[in-house]
């Protein structure tokens, strides 16, 4: 299988839009207006990517914080258009290539809502490390609020 990343364009928000509204993704997913994504596009501190899987779009990404001079960056949203298809760990290593090798960042962060438990076990699968816990803290686009469960990895952790 062939993968990569590209930068999104404004083509893509309907891909983007797809796979937030996924029943399965709506819980964890705000789906962001075309303005919203057209925002993160424009931003010097973000990179919103579709990741593409023997050339066809397969998933997406939301990188933030690249402007920060910790040399950290957040991987705010991600997901794919089809789960069970055993793409998640390709999906994750192409990420993580992006956060340390072409951000050349020192840590790549994330967080997830402690009932996405498919999430929580490719994270883990990945080699991100639980750092903690973030109590009632997050607005789920359901309304509800939940705690976020952090998590991380370091470019040493990656180069292993």
């Amino acid at each position: 299988m062939h993968t990569t990343l590209r930068p999104a364009t404004p083509q893509d928000f309907p891909l983007i839009h797809q796979i937030a509204g996924d029943p399965a993704n709506q819980a964890f997913i705000a789906d962001e207006t075309d303005a919203e994504l057209q925002a993160h596009i424009d931003s010097p501190d973000s990179a919103l990517l579709i990741w593409e899987a023997d050339g066809a779009a397969a998933g997406f990404a939301l990188f933030c914080q690249l402007t920060n001079p910790s040399e950290k960056t957040e991987l705010r949203r991600l997901a794919l258009l089809h789960t069970d298809r055993g793409l998640g760990q390709a999906f994750l290593s192409d990420l993580k290539a992006f956060g340390f090798s072409t951000l050349g960042k020192n840590r790549v962060w994330l967080d997830v809502a402690p009932e996405n438990t498919r999430a929580i076990r490719t994270y883990e699968r990945a080699g991100f490390q639980h750092e903690g816990r973030i109590r009632a803290t997050w607005k789920r686009p359901d309304g509800v609020i939940t705690d976020l469960h952090l998590y991380g990895m370091l470019r040493d952790e990656w180069q292993g």
